[in-house]
């Protein structure tokens, strides 16, 4: 089973069946369909062949499904790139990933893309929506044909998506993800989820593309036969007016999101959401006052979603009918993630590997066929995270007797702040550069809008200071803008063991008193 595949099965079904809505024009199942077979026919003429990367700078944006269909027709590999990232960062994917072409067809990135530019590869090939140092995309596609190419060697084992997930290091690893991870999921979606996609039903993708929240969900509805309202970025406004306009079934967002849309929509008790029948939500728990305020506004289903890059997304939910009885007499099980889909096995480990009954605290391990094939060019990495089968996930659990599970703290370091990942080194190896700082942690603590939120713990040099303005302004030019601290706290000295290893928990637990979880 091929992502083309459950694509041209549609096409030639529903050939006149809306696939896209963005920005209010229509795109067909053909129209989609033809693009890809030019892009397709692009990439050949370029040189590309089975394996290789193909790099895609944009936000969401029909061209993203088209690149990715395309890609699945000739064995290559999309790498959605982090447009929220500074040009260093970006640039250090592109060339970890090797890519050997980049599509830039996004006015709204030309500015980010003009400072990329000189940061990669001289010879790399760009398609862009700027024809300055690149080839003009509109033209480029015109100049291809949209007969179809021949793809009848492509196994369900090839890689098909390359997403970047930073680690512990601190450098982005890019998480390969094979045309079966991708039909795991869908299976084990189409299975655990009451109200299924189809012909005919309508989702709304509004999470980035570089995000497997975001391009996870744009491809489950496409491979379905259903439609898709995909927006470029999320605007709550827009999200409601489209919610209501297009007769939206489902939706996947984050806890900030639904916030988002409850505080800053003017008469949200107002308007219609009758025909959205299920709403999916993750990377942070919701608190029962939120989840009572949305149910009340919404009338529809909610999922909570657990999953990671590694595991091709969603693999735990909470389901509908454990919302509802966390509101009548059981609030706990919102601090739970929830428990198993289809065809996933989890288990809860101790420092020695051995396997740990109900109740007892240890790493939480996962197991399905939607695991990763690995890290791009990581071995030891790779190694380390996928062992038999199961995925370490570095965050610590309890798995009930009812198979609940839950999360208790993050063994890794990693932030969770709204929608994104935030690893603390990379903020450290920023702020240790600063001339008035001796050292330096990074820890996450609450923030009630994103979940959890950096806090950079500082010891200054003798005679130095350091407010919160300086660190921001020092951070800018270096970090994308969701990963800068903006709270600071300054200490004599920084907890270590006997052994030097700095004690982070020490740092946040002041922070999370009170919390039943230690990690949002």
């Amino acid at each position: 089973m091929l992502i083309h595949q459950f694509f041209d099965y549609h096409t030639q079904r529903n050939p006149t069946q809306d696939c896209l809505i963005f920005q209010g024009e229509v795109f067909s199942y053909t129209q989609i369909a033809e693009e890809s077979h030019r892009i397709a026919n692009g990439l050949q003429k370029h040189g590309i062949v089975s394996n290789d990367r193909v790099a895609i700078l944009c936000e969401n944006c029909p061209a993203v499904l088209s690149i990715v269909i395309a890609c699945s027709r000739v064995a290559a590999v999309a790498v959605p790139l982090n447009y929220r990232l500074a040009a260093p960062e970006v640039a250090y994917v592109l060339n970890d990933a090797e890519a050997k072409i980049l599509f830039a067809p996004d006015m709204a990135l030309i500015d980010l893309l003009g400072k990329l530019r000189p940061l990669a590869d001289a010879s790399l090939p760009i398609i862009a929506a700027s024809s300055e140092g690149a080839e003009n995309w509109q033209h480029w596609l015109s100049q291809c044909v949209s007969t179809p190419v021949k793809s009848d060697d492509i196994r369900a084992d090839a890689g098909i998506l390359q997403l970047y997930t930073s680690g512990t290091t601190g450098k982005p690893k890019g998480v390969v993800t094979s045309q079966r991870n991708i039909f795991a999921l869908y299976t084990s979606a189409a299975t655990s989820l009451a109200n299924k996609a189809g012909p005919g039903s309508r989702d709304l993708v509004c999470a980035p593309n570089f995000h497997i929240g975001g391009i996870g969900t744009l491809l489950l509805p496409i491979l379905a036969g259903a439609s898709v309202v995909l927006h470029g970025s999320f605007n709550p406004m827009a999200v409601v007016d489209d919610l209501e306009k297009h007769k939206i079934d489902n939706m996947f967002v984050v806890p900030a999101m639904i916030m988002a849309i409850l505080d800053y929509v003017p008469n949200i008790e107002q308007r219609d959401f009758s025909a959205l029948r299920q709403l999916l939500y993750g990377a942070s728990p919701i608190s029962t006052g939120l989840l009572e305020r949305a149910l009340n506004i919404f009338k529809c289903d909610f999922y909570q979603c657990y999953g990671m890059t590694e595991t091709t997304g969603t693999i735990v939910s909470l389901s509908p009918e454990d919302h509802r009885r966390a509101l009548l007499d059981q609030p706990e099980l919102l601090q739970s993630c929830g428990r198993p889909q289809a065809g996933v096995e989890v288990k809860v480990i101790d420092s020695n590997g051995n396997t740990l009954a109900c109740g007892e605290t240890g790493e939480l391990l996962i197991r399905s066929e939607a695991n990763m094939l690995g890290y791009y060019n990581r071995d030891a990495a790779t190694a380390e995270t996928l062992q038999e089968g199961w995925i370490h996930t570095g965050d610590s659990a309890i798995i009930d007797e009812q198979g609940y599970i839950f999360l208790r703290d993050r063994i890794k370091d990693m932030i969770v702040s709204g929608a994104e990942n935030i690893y603390p080194i990379e903020i450290e190896n920023v702020l240790s550069q600063h001339p008035a700082v001796g050292d330096v942690a990074v820890v996450g603590i609450p923030c009630p809008k994103f979940g959890e939120a950096p806090l950079a713990c500082v010891v200054l040099k003798p005679g130095q200071s350091l407010t919160e303005e300086d660190m921001v302004t020092f951070c800018r030019e270096q970090l994308a803008g969701y990963k800068i601290p903006r709270q600071l706290k300054i200490f004599d000295v920084l907890p270590r063991n006997p052994s030097g290893k700095l004690l982070k928990k020490d740092l946040r637990a002041p922070f999370w008193q009170g919390n039943e979880r230690g990690i949002n």
